[in-house]
């Protein structure tokens, strides 16, 4: 509100008084001292004027809240608080109908039209400010055609306009201070200060500064001002600093990325770390938490000894104040899918009742892949293959049921990532036992049994097929 309004009302709170015997009124700042008797002290008629809002027209409204009230004494209180009441509340009404029916030119002027509207009323209250006070509060409508302001006078504590502001340098070992804020308030205010970590009080804080300590490392800074005057404390909170720097602090754990493969390369972040400048970063690789000799850079490329096992990264950060450790997520890494190369092969005569053996071609995959086999037969040798049932191993006894057909051996590699396969080339059609093969046969196995070698079996072969 302008000074003008201020004075204004100043100046009819003043004219109320010089009309009406039973007020004495000295002037206190926006407090006004009434002595409802000659050798009465410390009661109070405080009066707050607020926007309320514009009439709509080329003024705007404002209510007057006037408390009126004295000390109750302590002996006898209930009737003393009843009898203060009443003295007030008759002392408010014989005030509003001076207020009503005061010259109002007397109280104009140039710039302020101030008009008092006949809507008031005068309630009593019990205890408004502290147990040993009583007495009446009235409601003023008044209305101004000029100034759109507003006018906030103090209440029974003092009233924070403006908050305390702690400032300072956030790192450990540094000073931070304080200010009071601003304040309203009757008579000299006195302040205190009591210094929070993370909205606890830290004890013993209680100057306007504080010197940040290992305690304080990564939390939040705050400060609460208790001003205090005649009428009352009142306490504000500052606004909050930090996270205070210190040795380094792990915001965010570093990341492990890649193709979670044998044989693939993983790369870590550093992660995200808060503390005093210059933080300096080292990497350990690690594999079921047991350090890797020797991988200590941002990059590691998976072994075949890492399959199935957990791999992550240390990162140890440093400054000059400390030494912190964040691990990444663990990577759980994956083998490598077998993968056969060329055809395998199968010999042996490939007549009935003749065994054939298989032999596997080359592979690759990690963990070591496992080889199986199944033997096959065709009517063409070129399309219709089918399994023959339970001709799974590394030899296949020919049949009367493959006579004239064709077979194959396909072979197997498997292991936890996963299975390749491979299929020989056809063989021949599948002929009836001649005699040259029934005498080898024997021949062979009685050799075998002699000496446990047949010496130059196809050259055996190729003479009893001549002469017989």
């Amino acid at each position: 509100m302008k000074s003008l309004t201020i004075k204004n009302i100043e100046s009819i709170m003043e004219g109320i008084a010089s009309e009406h015997p039973q007020i004495n009124t000295i002037l206190k700042g926006n407090v006004w001292d009434v002595d409802l008797t000659k050798d009465v002290t410390g009661v109070y008629l405080i009066y707050e004027v607020t926007n309320i809002a514009p009439n709509g027209f080329n003024g705007i409204d404002y209510s007057l809240d006037v408390f009126l009230c004295d000390n109750v004494t302590e002996i006898n209180t209930a009737t003393n608080e009843v009898s203060v009441q009443n003295e007030c509340s008759l002392i408010a009404l014989d005030m509003m109908s001076i207020f009503e029916n005061y010259n109002k030119s007397s109280w104009a002027d140039k710039d302020l039209n101030l008009v008092l509207n006949k809507t008031w009323s005068v309630q009593p209250f019990t205890e408004r400010f502290d147990s040993l006070y009583s007495g009446a509060a009235v409601n003023v409508s008044l209305s101004t055609s000029y100034g759109y302001a507003r006018c906030q006078v103090p209440t029974a504590a003092p009233i924070n306009l403006e908050s305390p502001i702690v400032s300072g340098i956030t790192e450990r070992g540094e000073t931070l201070a304080c200010t009071e804020g601003v304040w309203q308030g009757i008579g000299v205010i006195t302040y205190t200060y009591q210094w929070r970590r993370n909205f606890a009080n830290i004890e013993g804080a209680t100057d306007t500064t504080y010197l940040l300590e290992y305690a304080d490392d990564n939390a939040f800074i705050s400060c609460n001002v208790t001003a205090s005057d005649s009428s009352g404390t009142t306490t504000k909170l500052s606004n909050v600093v930090g996270a205070v720097l210190a040795a380094p602090y792990s915001l965010f754990a570093p990341i492990v990325s890649g193709t979670f493969r044998v044989g693939e390369t993983l790369t870590s972040t550093e992660g995200v770390w808060q503390g005093i400048p210059t933080i300096t970063f080292a990497y350990q690789w690690r594999r079921f938490g047991i350090n890797i000799d020797g991988e200590t850079t941002n990059e590691y490329t998976l072994s075949n000894g890492d399959y199935n096992t957990a791999i992550d990264c240390v990162i140890t950060a440093t400054n000059s104040l400390g030494v912190s450790s964040a691990d990444s997520n663990d990577a759980i890494i994956q083998g490598i899918i077998p993968i056969i190369s060329g055809l395998p092969t199968f010999s042996g005569i490939e007549s009935v009742n003749q065994t054939l053996t298989a032999t596997a071609t080359s592979f690759t995959g990690v963990p070591t892949p496992t080889t199986s086999w199944k033997w096959q037969i065709s009517d063409d040798g070129v399309i219709g293959w089918a399994d023959v049932v339970g001709a799974t191993s590394i030899t296949y006894l020919l049949t009367e049921s493959d006579l004239a057909k064709y077979v194959r051996v396909v072979q197997i590699a498997t292991n936890g990532a996963g299975t390749d396969s491979a299929n020989s080339l056809s063989s021949g059609q599948i002929a009836a036992l001649t005699p040259s093969d029934i005498i080898f046969n024997a021949y062979s196995d009685r050799v075998l049994t002699d000496s446990g070698v047949v010496e130059n079996d196809v050259c055996t072969k190729l003479f009893l097929d001549t002469i017989i």
